[in-house]
């Protein structure tokens, strides 16, 4: 049974998901993490502790070694996220196609970033709209078989109304995410500097994990496959 799509209901949606889907989210967080802290103790990624950091940049101080590891890594985290995400919906019973869906996937996670990067310069508030009624667009490209343009038209379309909810939910789940971080930053003084950073490393996996969860969360409460069987049988 599908939870509403209110405050109450997409974080019972995200603890479904994440309760039904624990041994992948365990294996994601361990396999990623892992990475990231192999990374950082032998020194090709930058040790960070007490933020929320997500993505990589490649600039003018790092070596072809830590360059090449910054971008296997996130293909890796890229393939690993999809998986997740296929996982998510398929506990769920909202994984209905057979055959990979991820270059389509890619295809909308680039479109999408552009659009939302290129909002957020223009204007703030733009970007911070365009994210929230995108939303749900992975699991109507993985889950429902919607194109790269079409999942994001689904999403913005099964979101109409449930925007300002969408939004409290992804307040709270920032807030949270960032005391986490900030937990670990205050473990820098009794473990150590790089002990705390590859902490770190597995809990911004974990956040990350926890944010593709959401991002389907909000997918199963707004899409509603029984209007799509009535139509098709109409």
């Amino acid at each position: 049974m599908a939870n509403e799509a209110s405050i109450t209901g997409i974080f019972r949606e995200l603890a479904f998901l994440l309760a039904d889907a624990r041994r992948e989210f365990a294996l994601y967080t361990l396999v990623l993490g892992g990475l990231s802290a192999i990374g950082i103790v032998v020194g090709l990624t930058e040790a960070t502790t007490g933020g929320l950091d997500f993505g990589f940049s490649i600039d003018a101080a790092d070596t072809t070694a830590t360059g090449l590891f910054d971008i296997a890594s996130s293909v890796v985290g890229l393939v690993g996220t999809y998986l997740l995400l296929t996982r998510f919906l398929a506990v769920r019973g909202r994984l209905h196609l057979r055959g990979t869906r991820f270059w389509h996937y890619v295809g909308m996670l680039v479109l999408s970033v552009i659009a939302i990067v290129l909002g957020s310069m223009l204007l703030f508030v733009p970007g911070v709209i365009l994210l929230i009624r995108w939303s749900a667009a992975s699991g109507f490209v993985i889950g429902a078989g919607e194109g790269v343009t079409g999942s994001l038209t689904a999403s913005w379309n099964a979101t109409r109304g449930h925007s300002w909810k969408i939004f409290v939910c992804a307040i709270i789940l920032l807030v949270a995410m960032t005391l986490c971080a900030g937990g670990i930053g205050a473990l820098a003084g009794v473990i150590g500097a790089q002990a705390a950073s590859v902490v770190s490393a597995f809990v911004q996996t974990a956040i990350s994990a926890v944010l593709a969860a959401f991002g389907i969360a909000i997918y199963c409460v707004v899409h509603d496959e029984s209007q799509e069987l009535s139509e098709v049988f109409a």
